[in-house]
């Protein structure tokens, strides 16, 4: 291809694939420049949509707790009594088995942002917060979102509360906090 040629092609690809003409340059511009010969493979840009089936494994009883109890399990080591939440099947400290317990979804913010733009469907309110909670009866944070009437007042230390969505799906996302103070 000569140059014009090739400028065409990125533009296209570019176009089509969403990707940086940058980019296809520096991944194609052997190819299509005549350095690769006829009988390599050939490579195009191509996008795909997957589909597929993903399993939480181990975790599983966690999400079908939200779903279906509107309930937040941990998994508690028998030999060091640490608590996880989220959820481990193995703990990191003892690599014993841990056993499901369940908790009373209360907690303490011990990081957090406030958050004005967001691209997650689950996020109905804004703004909102992203925060890093302990769980009463827990060892460890989770990172789950904080839905307040006045953001100005959540802060490290703010103690919250678990609620749970109308509609829920067995996700992460089905479970959302507010601070115990403005219920």
């Amino acid at each position: 291809m000569n140059r014009a040629e090739r400028e065409k092609w990125y533009e296209y690809h570019s176009g089509k694939e969403g990707i940086p003409v940058e980019y296809l340059k520096r991944d194609f511009e052997d190819e299509l420049s005549g350095k690769n010969a006829m009988d390599d493979p050939l490579e195009i840009p191509d996008k795909m949509d997957v589909i597929y089936k993903y399993s939480y494994g181990q975790q599983s009883r966690f999400f079908r707790e939200l779903r279906e109890n509107k309930k937040i399990y941990g998994a508690k080591c028998n030999q060091c009594s640490k608590v996880y939440c989220p959820p481990r099947a193995t703990c990191s400290f003892c690599y014993e088995p841990t056993e499901w317990v369940p908790l009373e979804g209360t907690g303490i913010i011990t990081a957090c942002t406030v958050q004005y733009f967001t691209t997650s469907a689950f996020i109905k309110k804004l703004p909102f917060i992203c925060a890093y909670i302990k769980l009463d009866g827990t060892n460890f944070i989770m990172m789950t979102n904080i839905e307040a009437k006045d953001v100005s007042q959540i802060d490290v230390g703010t103690r919250v509360k678990a609620h749970f969505r109308e509609e829920r799906h067995g996700a992460i996302t089905d479970v959302y906090f507010k601070p115990i103070e403005q219920e």
